[in-house]
């Protein structure tokens, strides 16, 4: 089936042509009228020449910017699933990317793949690199990929890691919290974040002799001194951009991790509550690309104080995310902590480190 980027395209190329041969028709009239005034000693006629001159120059200079600006675009999904994942689920979200992808792409793919263990990242990262190849030379013009990730926030942060090199790249989450689409581009990966950090909620915890004490409220500034004595010591970031930073649902497991660990510094970062409903127990990010990216940008901010040794990441966020701060912290000493959710135990995270590919 032909989509609607691929016959877009083909009308641009199929107008530019026309347009270039057009204009040089026109051009070419003109030139005769040049000839046989030469030829045959005539009077030329001034206003006519000028005339053609000028829309023969409009139709080729149009036409010929038709078709170098042609430009295509490639889309893939990816999907990593586990036996807690819903495949049908993972299916539906990677048929809807598809619909909607007609529209932007000009070739498009799926890839899916089980991921239980950090062993299983690298059959992951084969595959996409393969499908990337493959969609690439498919289309060699394209410009731009668009991603769309699906699973467990652990194993986007190392996708993230693998599109380190990897440029035109948007990562695309889906609308479901309204939208002109099914999908947005919400995050364009550029060498840097070029959106200004947005305000998120902070809470920092230090380690005691008897478990975690949070600190006093603190602001940005604040942070170099909170974590001025913890610049080579295991430190944890944890991320809840679905629930208030004082989620006991969170932050007791992670603080519980976070002790067994040896961490002496956590710090949560979460979503502030809605302005008109301050008591909201839920959060959720607009469906935009800036306030995506000023998310991740202030994410960032907060993560460059910390000199960890290493640093543990805990991720309770759209699936977007992950893949994002994996790409923005690249080569950091972060490690991404899974989620066990039926685990009796009471420390529920495990680290998920992939130490084949750093």
């Amino acid at each position: 089936m032909r989509t609607a980027a691929v016959t877009r395209r083909k009308l641009r190329r199929w107008a530019g042509t026309v347009s270039v041969s057009a204009g040089t028709a026109v051009f070419s009239g003109a030139v005769a009228i040049i000839v046989d005034s030469v030829v045959q000693g005539g009077t030329i006629h001034w206003p006519y020449l000028a005339g053609s001159t000028a829309l023969g120059a409009a139709l080729s200079g149009g036409g010929a910017w038709l078709l170098a600006t042609v430009r295509s675009a490639v889309g893939i999904s990816l999907a990593a699933m586990d036996h807690a994942g819903d495949i049908e689920r993972y299916q539906d979200e990677t048929d809807s990317f598809a619909r909607f992808g007609r529209g932007i792409f000009t070739a498009q793919t799926s890839v899916q793949v089980t991921v239980e263990t950090p062993a299983d990242l690298k059959s992951l990262r084969a595959r996409l690199r393969a499908a990337l190849r493959t969609l690439h030379e498919i289309e060699q013009r394209a410009r731009q990929t668009g991603l769309l990730f699906q699973g467990r926030p652990e194993v986007g942060f190392h996708v993230g890691r693998w599109l380190n090199q990897a440029g035109g790249i948007d990562l695309y989450s889906d609308a479901r919290h309204g939208g002109p689409g099914t999908h947005f581009a919400a995050i364009r990966l550029t060498p840097a974040i070029s959106a200004p950090p947005r305000h998120l909620d902070r809470a920092v915890y230090h380690r005691t002799e008897t478990g975690f004490s949070e600190a006093p409220p603190s602001t940005s500034a604040d942070l170099p001194r909170l974590l001025s004595e913890h610049t080579d010591t295991c430190l944890g970031l944890a991320i809840n951009l679905n629930g208030p930073i004082d989620e006991a649902g969170f932050t007791g497991p992670v603080l519980a991790s976070a002790a067994q660990e040896g961490a002496t510094v956590v710090m949560f970062l979460a979503l502030p509550a809605p302005a008109d409903d301050p008591d909201a127990p839920g959060r959720q990010l607009a469906s935009s690309r800036e306030e995506y990216e000023s998310t991740v940008a202030a994410i960032l901010a907060a993560a460059r104080h910390m000199r960890a040794a290493p640093g543990l990441v805990y991720l309770k966020t759209p699936a977007v995310i992950p893949v994002a701060l994996g790409r923005y912290l690249y080569g950091k000493d972060w490690i991404p902590m899974r989620h066990h959710r039926d685990d009796p135990r009471p420390v529920k995270y495990d680290r998920f480190s992939d130490t084949s590919h750093r």
